[in-house]
């Protein structure tokens, strides 16, 4: 029997486009030409593909770094740090756009677009290049609705009485099964920058929830132990005192 999915096709070529090389990301967008104007149109004749270096934590930490600046309140008696997110965006196109099908070449430089090639993109319909920032935007954060499924199976993985998640999302099961392995694979601060970053946030929100359910765990334990004793049994295992408690 033959039959053709596209919507399955497009998704397994997503997903191997992804893993093929962990290292780039690839981003795609539809445009179409309005007079001598190249613009992002969602159902554009045109398709236009870019590849990006995957977006790290240390990629973050130096665009971040470039982006920020300390501003005095208070008469000088506190601070707060302001970003620059338009400045945050136009980095991350000069740090991390490897090529596109577009038909200016991307030239590039210790790690960085030149100048020159730069100034060339600028010649590009603004709109065409904040299209394409924004989806690459997209593969480096945790989206509200991301965070939502996170809170709410986290709260199931770490419950005392889990049995584990069923259809996990991708940072409940990227916790679980790289938690063990973790040590292995010696991330420290020499290669962690090397993480990508959207990785990074999801670990991150991971070893949060762990550690809210820890104390909550230990609040309820401290608790428990007003309404009797718990001893050690065979093996090790906790279970309450048979004995009775008497009032003193």
């Amino acid at each position: 029997m033959r039959y053709s999915n596209t919507t399955v096709d497009k998704k397994a070529h997503e997903a191997w486009d992804k893993i093929r090389d962990l290292t780039k990301v690839i981003v795609r967008i539809r445009a179409s030409w309005f007079g001598s104007l190249l613009l992002p149109r969602k159902d554009g004749e045109i398709e236009i593909k870019a590849f990006f270096e995957t977006f790290t934590f240390g990629d973050n930490y130096v665009v971040e770094k470039a982006t920020s600046h300390v501003i005095p309140v208070g008469n000088g008696r506190a601070s707060i740090v302001v970003s620059e997110p338009n400045e945050y965006r136009r980095l991350m196109l000069k740090k991390n756009l490897l090529s596109w099908s577009l038909d200016v070449p991307i030239k590039r430089e210790d790690g960085w677009m030149t100048q020159e090639c730069y100034e060339k993109i600028g010649n590009f319909p603004a709109p065409l290049i904040d299209a394409l920032i924004d989806e690459f935007y997209k593969t480096t954060i945790i989206t509200e609705d991301e965070d939502t499924i996170i809170d709410r199976q986290s709260a199931l993985l770490f419950s005392e009485s889990s049995r584990g998640v069923s259809n996990a999302c991708e940072a409940v099961s990227m916790f679980c099964t790289l938690g063990t392995f973790w040590e292995k694979f010696g991330l420290n601060k020499e290669n962690l920058p090397e993480v990508p970053f959207r990785e990074y946030l999801m670990m991150k929100i991971m070893t949060r929830k762990e550690g809210e359910s820890m104390r909550n765990k230990s609040s309820s334990s401290a608790g428990s132990r007003h309404s009797g004793t718990k001893i050690a049994g065979p093996g090790g295992k906790i279970r309450a005192s048979r004995g009775k408690r008497i009032a003193l």
